[in-house]
């Protein structure tokens, strides 16, 4: 890919996986039992999945990355406070906080080619699908972790 934000964006993934990972896992282990927690595991197991994914995708595209320690840290201290606020506000500023990197995924979507584009079009989905997630949570519907579930079940080499 050619465009000029690409290598900005690419990294953004490996970012946002890795912060989402630490958020998700350190608001779980506040949650000492229950729905919510289960939801918690879920969100954090998309993460690594998609984490994994972001690794393979650059190392067989023979590009460069480089572990966001403060992403690292911020996601950390992030989940400790999404953690502890009441779930409606946590699931509202998850929602929020999709939009952002939505924009920067469907960029990297559209920007990229036909052999990229089942990655890209995945990171997106990813995103999509903590969104669903958040705002099926907010409006207190039952099966509010389907579109996450159905991206766990995909193969890694779907790809």
């Amino acid at each position: 890919m050619t465009y000029p934000q690409y290598k900005s964006d690419f990294h953004h993934i490996h970012q946002s996986e890795v912060y989402g990972k630490n958020l998700f896992r350190t608001a779980c282990r506040l949650k000492l039992k229950g729905e919510r927690k289960k939801k918690l595991e879920l969100l954090y197991q998309l993460e690594i999945q998609t984490l994994e994914r972001y690794i393979i995708f650059a190392n067989e595209s023979d590009q460069k990355y480089k572990f966001p320690f403060w992403w690292a840290v911020k996601g950390y201290f992030d989940g400790l406070v999404f953690g502890l606020l009441p779930w409606s506000i946590s699931m509202h500023l998850l929602a929020k906080g999709t939009e952002s990197f939505t924009a920067i995924w469907q960029r990297l979507k559209t920007h990229s080619s036909e052999t990229d584009r089942k990655f890209f079009a995945y990171v997106y989905a990813h995103e999509k699908a903590i969104e669903a997630f958040a705002k099926s949570e907010l409006k207190g519907e039952r099966e509010s972790t389907q579109s996450i579930l159905n991206l766990l079940s995909q193969p890694i080499k779907m790809l």
